[in-house]
Parts: C-alpha cells; sequence; structure tokens
C-alpha cells in the first residue's frame, strides 16, 4: 500500500476512535441531563470539547494526507468520491470501510446531540413557564378576575406556581 494510503488509515482509525468517544460522551451527557446532575454535566461538556478539538486537530490532518494522496493519483479533487476510483482494489476496501464508519458515527452523532438539545430546551421551557407564573403582576389580581356576566370564572384562576424540575 502507498504511504499516503497508510497514512490516510491511520487516520481515520484515530477519527473513528475519537467519534465513538464522543459518542459515549454525549449518551452519558445525556443521563446527566435527564438525572440533573450538574457535576456530571459539567464533567461530561469538559470531556467532549478535549475530543472535539482533537478531533479537529485530525480533520485537518487527514484533510491534508487525503489532498497530498489525489495529487499523487492525479485527481482534481480530495473528495472520496475521487479518489477511491483511483486506488487499488485493497487500499480502496480498506480506506472505504472505515468512510463507512466515520459517517455512520457523524449521523449517530448528529442524532444523539439532536436527542439532547431537545432534553435542554424542553427544561428551558419548564424553568420559563415557572418564571413567567411568579412573576405575574399583583396576586390580588387573581382574586378580581371575572368571566363573562361577571360571574366568577370556573375554574378558578390558578395563581404562582414553582414547578418541580428535578421530577
Amino acid at each position: 500500500m502507498r504511504e499516503r494510503v497508510i497514512e490516510l488509515i491511520s487516520c481515520l482509525d484515530e477519527l473513528i476512535e475519537i467519534q465513538e468517544r464522543l459518542l459515549a460522551g454525549v449518551i452519558r451527557q445525556r443521563e446527566a441531563i435527564a438525572g440533573g446532575d450538574q457535576d456530571l454535566i459539567t464533567a461530561a461538556a469538559t470531556d467532549l470539547e478535549t475530543d472535539v478539538l482533537r478531533l479537529g486537530a485530525l480533520e485537518s490532518r487527514r484533510n491534508v494526507v487525503a489532498a497530498e494522496l489525489a495529487d499523487e493519483l492525479g485527481c482534481v479533487a480530495a473528495r472520496w468520491s475521487v479518489i477511491r476510483e483511483r486506488l487499488e482494489d485493497r487500499e480502496r476496501a480498506a480506506i472505504g470501510r472505515r468512510v463507512t464508519s466515520v459517517e455512520r458515527l457523524v449521523r449517530e452523532l448528529e442524532l444523539q446531540n439532536a436527542v439532547n438539545s431537545q432534553l435542554v430546551r424542553t427544561e428551558l421551557e419548564l424553568v420559563d413557564l415557572s418564571i413567567r407564573s411568579i412573576a405575574k403582576s399583583d396576586p390580588r389580581a387573581l382574586t378580581r378576575a371575572y368571566a363573562p356576566g361577571g360571574r366568577v370564572p370556573e375554574p378558578a384562576p390558578a395563581g404562582p406556581m414553582l414547578l418541580n424540575l428535578a421530577a
């Protein structure tokens, strides 16, 4: 195998390892968010940040190696769809498996991040509802509420509430 192919394989292997760690970290983070454990949320975020920074550096390296391989192969672009056609079968199979794994992990990470994001949005909406309820103007105004025709409303208007966000 060509030296650049071996470098690219090595880089992709590291990318896969970090993405798998990121995926596990995002799942741990979701469990911490659902459990309301601020310390675990912070620890998970710190671990994720470290892995994301490493992933960025590896992605830069992968781009350089792919560009060098594309130049070596005489390709006009460093995209996998262009490079793979000029590789030997063994090289194509070795890199192709890894590219498929990276693509799968990226999709899974996007999905898991979307789930976590929705959990956080839901929590924020509940906090907003609680704060708006507590921040209502004069609570005496609740006793002055009337329904059409001057009747007392059924059911009576609700007073301020604070939701149990830890539940």
